[in-house]
Order: C-alpha cells, then sequence, then structure tokens
C-alpha cells in the first residue's frame, strides 16, 4: 500500500514538474513575442516620428525660401521700376537732345524686357505647379533660334559680353518657346554671378544624335555638393545671392520633360560649365 502511495506521489510530482516546464515556456514565449511586437511598434513610431521631422524641415526650408523669394522678387521688381520711372521723368521734364532722348528710349525698353522676363517667371512656375504647361515639341533648327535668343539677352544687357560659337544647321525635337526659355535663364544666370567685365561664352555643336549646348560663365562657381540643389524651386546659393531662384528650376523643368539632361562642371580657370543635352531631330 505504503509502495502504491509513492508512486502515485511520484507521477503527481512529475506530472507538476511537466506542467511548471510548459507554463514556463509558455511564459516565454508570450515574453518573445511582447518584447517583439514591442520592438516593432517602437521601430515604427521611430520611422514616423523621423519621417515627421524630415516633412517639418523639408517643409520649413520651403517656406524660408518663398519668404526669401518674396523678399529677392520685391528687390527685383523695385530696381526696373525705379529705373523706369527715372527714364520718363527725364524725357518729360527736360529738352534733351534727340540722341540723349533715343538713349533715354533704349534704357526704358530695356527695364519694360527686365519686368517682362521676371513676370514670365512667375507665370511660368505657376503654371507648372499647376499642371497647365503643355509644350509642342518639333524639329527646329536651334541654331537659328538660339541665336536669336542671344540677341534678345543683348538687348537686355547691353554693356555685358557675350561670346557665341554657334554651329549652323544643328536641329533638336524641341519646343522652340522653351528652348528659348532655357537658354535665356542659362544665359541670365551666367551673367548675374559673374562680373561685369567678365565674358558668359556659349557654344552649340551636334555631338552624335544630340544637341549640346554649353554656356560658360567666369563667375564665383558652384560647389559639388551644391549642383543638385541649384535647380530646386526658389533655391539660391546664399540668401544674399541676386535673382528670384526660379531660372534654373525652370531651365531643370524644360529640359527633363524633353529627356534631356543638364549637367555642371567646373569652368577653367574659374567659374562654371552648365552643358544641356537636348534629343536631336526625330526621323
Amino acid at each position: 500500500m505504503a509502495q502504491q502511495s509513492n508512486m502515485i506521489y511520484k507521477q503527481q510530482l512529475a506530472l507538476n514538474s511537466d506542467n511548471i516546464v510548459a507554463l514556463k515556456t509558455q511564459l516565454q514565449a508570450k515574453y518573445y513575442m511582447i518584447i517583439g511586437e514591442g520592438s516593432v511598434f517602437l521601430g515604427l513610431m521611430l520611422l514616423g516620428i523621423f519621417q515627421v521631422r524630415k516633412a517639418f524641415k523639408k517643409e520649413s526650408e520651403l517656406l524660408a525660401r518663398q519668404k526669401t523669394f518674396l523678399h529677392s522678387v520685391t528687390h527685383e521688381f523695385k530696381s526696373p521700376i525705379a529705373s523706369l520711372r527715372l527714364q520718363i521723368e527725364t524725357l518729360l521734364k527736360r529738352n534733351l537732345p534727340t540722341d540723349m532722348q533715343q538713349q533715354a528710349l533704349n534704357n526704358a525698353l530695356e527695364d519694360t524686357d527686365r519686368l517682362d522676363q521676371l513676370l514670365e517667371k512667375i507665370l511660368v512656375a505657376a503654371r507648372i505647379d499647376n499642371k497647365e504647361l503643355p509644350i509642342y515639341p518639333e524639329n527646329l533648327n536651334i541654331s537659328e533660334k538660339i541665336k536669336e535668343t542671344i540677341t534678345q539677352v543683348n538687348r537686355a544687357y547691353p554693356a555685358r559680353k557675350i561670346e557665341q560659337n554657334i554651329s549652323p544647321n544643328v536641329y533638336s525635337y524641341v519646343d522652340a518657346w522653351a528652348l528659348s526659355s532655357i537658354t535665356t535663364n542659362l544665359i541670365e544666370n551666367a551673367l548675374l554671378y559673374s562680373a561685369q567685365d567678365k565674358t558668359v561664352a556659349i557654344e552649340l555643336a551636334q555631338k552624335g544624335n544630340n544637341a549640346v549646348l554649353e554656356i560658360k560663365d567666369l563667375g564665383v562657381g558652384i560647389p559639388a555638393d551644391e549642383r543638385k540643389k541649384v535647380f530646386e524651386k526658389f533655391y539660391r546659393l546664399n540668401s544674399t545671392s541676386k535673382g528670384t531662384g526660379l531660372g534654373l528650376y525652370l531651365v531643370d523643368y524644360f529640359v527633363k520633360k524633353h529627356k534631356g539632361q543638364i549637367t555642371i562642371k567646373d569652368n577653367t580657370p574659374q567659374g562654371s560649365i552648365f552643358e544641356v543635352v537636348l534629343p536631336g531631330k526625330k526621323v
């Protein structure tokens, strides 16, 4: 009898031991499950915080650029308006010789061109944002079109020296108006960031199936880590830079729209080279 009771006791003890092991295993499994779920939740929470901070930083930077843009565009408008007013007042108040009258009228016309170009940049950027700017590419003799654009820029900046080496009869499948915008903004950017006595050079050549346009300046140059940023909307190298921060943004948009490429390289002995590669004539 005692032996039977002892066996029953041992069986119960073994059973309790198995239950304890099973319970311990279950507890460990739950512990690891809680740790795993907690880690996933913590990871997701940290990722969310990171994304929110990133979005906030980007929004803050854009807001800062917009404020800078408003300040810059106000200045850009005031300068030609003040000059235009001065030319008109001079013509009204003084009995000037014919040659001086002609000069005052030419100056007024240049100021009008500057205002027109500034307004066009703002309106085009707005149309891009609203997806309301279609392009109509065609097989275009861009040699002639770029020469026309250089003539227009020369009229707006008569005191600046612009050299050109334009190969004849270079064709590209491109929108004529967009090409003019690309060329104008690149030349103006080169003039803006180089000294008054420095020359800006424009070159156009056919290379393989592509048309290659290069605008070379002798300005301050662009650091390598800034070269992608300068194509962002409202971006300028520093807060004291001239311009509105829209010109290169428009250039980048139109080049990509035509499935082209734009790169920035160092010029020798100083300055930058903006190289635009556009697709050739469409067969």
